[in-house]
């Protein structure tokens, strides 16, 4: 069969030679808009698309602990609104926040990586990204609790001082106690992690290291900080670490903790969950 193209000559006809030019055009315009049109109900979600996605956001199906926040890790980063807890997700970096939803914590936030990390004592807590999860969390606390730096605090505590097996540093306001101790030994802390200062804090008078850091990425992570401390090379288990502001800008106190016997190595005791705790009297 003899294909039937445009026929100049027919179109000359019914349009007059000056006409072709301005008929082809109109045509061409005609089969344009035809194949976009085509291709805009390709590029369409189907109705078996939208319940997909409306799948997706289903109530995330919270595993029991200690596969909570595991579980809690994947639903938020595939949909923000299948929990209430849900605050942000940060896929370049592998993270969501996560409001913490203890009735005893109602100012206490999480960070969670999106990756499988147990905790502490996964060696990944040297890989990026979860070795700059410190400063994420840092720059995150701007809006989670979203109280000043001066009042901020993290913890992460060891592995036998948790109850989950998914990484999380909480997110939350330090202790008014706490800081009173920090403050009035601040100029006996350097920088020097091979010299950390052994301190007594509030609430259990319970031992800790510290030392001063002017950054929190890289060898400035307190993951890798307190790797000059004794003892905690090959023994991160029983480590647990709590971060806070010092009074100059941009410079942080690394604390770490040991377990050693129950009711220990949880740096989470320094925090104020509620961040409504009086000022401690001078």
């Amino acid at each position: 069969m003899r294909n039937r193209g445009l026929d100049g000559s027919k179109i000359a006809g019914k349009y007059g030679r000056n006409g072709v030019t301005r008929r082809l055009r109109q045509l061409f315009a005609v089969a344009v808009a035809c194949l976009s049109g085509t291709l805009l109900l390709a590029q369409t979600p189907s109705a078996a698309g939208a319940v997909d996605a409306k799948q997706e956001c289903a109530a995330c199906k919270v595993s029991p602990s200690p596969n909570a926040l595991w579980s809690l890790a994947q639903c938020c980063s595939r949909c923000l609104q299948s929990n209430p807890g849900c605050r942000e997700y940060d896929a370049t970096d592998e993270y969501i926040i996560l409001k913490d939803n203890s009735k005893t914590k109602p100012d206490s936030y999480m960070i969670i990586p999106t990756k499988k990390v147990t905790g502490i004592e996964d060696p990944q807590v040297f890989e990026l990204p979860f070795l700059d999860f410190w400063e994420y969390g840092w720059q995150v606390s701007q809006k989670y609790p979203g109280e000043p730096p001066a009042r901020i605090g993290m913890a992460i505590n060891s592995e036998h001082g948790r109850t989950e097996n998914q990484m999380h540093i909480h997110i939350s306001c330090l202790r008014p106690d706490v800081r009173k101790v920090l403050t009035a030994k601040d100029r006996k802390i350097g920088n020097d992690p091979e010299k950390s200062r052994k301190l007594k804090l509030p609430p259990q008078n319970h031992s800790y290291r510290a030392v001063k850091v002017t950054g929190l990425a890289g060898k400035s992570s307190p993951f890798e900080v307190i790797q000059a401390f004794p003892g905690v090379k090959g023994n991160m288990a029983a480590q647990s670490i709590a971060l806070a502001a010092t009074p100059k800008d941009g410079e942080f106190y690394v604390l770490d903790t040991q377990y050693h016997g129950k009711g220990t190595g949880s740096a989470e005791e320094l925090l104020d969950q509620t961040c409504k705790m009086p000022d401690a009297q001078p």
